[in-house]
């Protein structure tokens, strides 16, 4: 029978150990246990009493559920042995989340680096996510013991690996090593520094505006995010994504900690979600897509070179989406190599080159004249949880934009 002591171990492994606890999980409501991104990128690293916790359930109610499951249950695929866990404890592992862009060229670049190391060079075991739900950047926030940070966490996006309670519990008491903090001329003045600087921002993802000036009607270009909220724009802003989630929280918290709940429900109201840029840019015959869309500057460099269409660099600032780097203290020697990639040059002129300026000071950050970033700023990060504050920003934002289509 399983004892307490078992649950201290990742969900991936205590899964394939006692394969029975996929079906008691499912059971009582935790279906991320059945959800490939979870069981790939959060299971290796959250403990299952962690998981317990997070849905409320008692830990000796299910160690007596799965003592009297029955015999050979399994509960669905048995997961492999890939986490990285040994008996006498976990081996270097990493969390790798990248914006699509960059997942090819960066995974080609790690390949090299790994091939280019010394043979028995240390090197993680890397754990990737692929833009789904349930993956250890939603979970990160609920992380309580150092044995579920990864030695190495190299995310993208406002998530709770840059919210306060994951850096109340582990950026002060020198789990993670203290990282460089000089940032390009260019994005300095966004305040991309870690106050804590165990958290390394090595590039930005900005969210832009493109219009499609020939199906304006005669209104005005917007120029900045602001101008999104006149309601003479109602109905003609796409945005990718679902409207609980809207493409990038970024918008969102912005709008939200600037403005207010009610400007988040106009905006709502205003907006035409699941929009992807590429109908914008080439829509379906027939379809009626909306003038201007609200997408990371990667897509819009995408766009066609139409007379028609215009990039406009947001007058306030694009808000940038960080990329950023975190290592334990411990493992810092180790993983140098993996480290050095991903604040190295190499990967500074990949990620300028996909849209995305990188911070390195000699990077090659080609902004457009004039632009600059604006980042959600450290002091909202170091006094809210991400997590409830996006949650919330989508909440209002899906039930005004389905209460105005009702």
């Amino acid at each position: 029978m399983p004892d307490s002591h078992c649950l201290e171990t990742p969900v991936l492994r205590y899964i394939a150990d006692h394969p029975g606890a996929r079906d008691i999980l499912i059971e009582r409501g935790v279906a991320a246990v059945a959800d490939a991104e979870f069981m790939a990128s959060a299971a290796p690293f959250l403990a299952m009493r962690t998981l317990l916790t997070l849905y409320g359930i008692a830990p000796q109610l299910f160690l007596d559920a799965l003592a009297s499951a029955v015999p050979g249950r399994r509960g669905g695929m048995t997961p492999l042995f890939t986490d990285g866990w040994t008996p006498s404890g976990p081996g270097l592992r990493g969390f790798v989340s990248l914006p699509c862009p960059l997942k090819a060229p960066m995974g080609l670049a790690l390949d090299n680096l790994r091939q280019s190391l010394p043979a028995g060079a240390p090197w993680p075991r890397l754990f990737m996510d692929s833009c789904g739900k349930h993956t250890l950047n939603d979970l990160a926030a609920n992380l309580t013991r150092p044995e579920e940070v990864p030695d190495m966490v190299i995310s993208a996006g406002l998530n709770g690996f840059l919210s306060k309670s994951f850096r109340d519990r582990f950026a002060g008491d020198g789990l993670l090593a203290r990282l460089p903090q000089d940032i390009h001329p260019a994005l300095a003045a966004a305040g991309l520094a870690d106050p804590r600087q165990v958290c390394r921002i090595y590039a930005v993802n900005p969210l832009v505006l493109v219009v499609v000036r020939s199906r304006l009607g005669g209104l005005p270009v917007p120029r900045s995010f602001d101008d999104l909220l006149d309601p003479v724009y109602a109905g003609k802003i796409g945005l990718c994504g679902p409207p609980e989630t809207a493409g990038d929280s970024t918008l969102l918290l912005d709008i939200r900690l600037r403005h207010g709940l009610g400007a988040l429900a106009a905006l709502g109201r205003a907006m035409l979600c699941d929009t992807h840029p590429a109908q914008i840019f080439r829509p379906a015959p027939g379809s009626n897509p909306p003038p201007i869309g609200v997408m990371p500057y990667f897509f819009a460099m995408a766009a066609p070179r139409q007379d028609d269409v215009e990039i406009i660099w947001p007058a306030s600032g694009a808000l940038a989406s960080p990329l950023f780097v975190m290592v334990k203290q411990a493992a810092r020697d180790a993983l140098a190599p993996l480290l050095d990639c991903f604040l190295g040059r190499q990967t500074a002129i990949l990620a300028s080159g996909a849209g995305m300026p990188a911070t390195r000071p000699d990077a090659p950050v080609a902004l457009p004249p004039g632009a600059t970033v604006r980042f959600i700023g450290w002091d909202v990060l170091e006094s809210h949880d991400l997590g409830p504050l996006i949650a919330e920003a989508g909440a209002v934002f899906a039930k005004a934009y389905y209460a105005s289509r009702a």
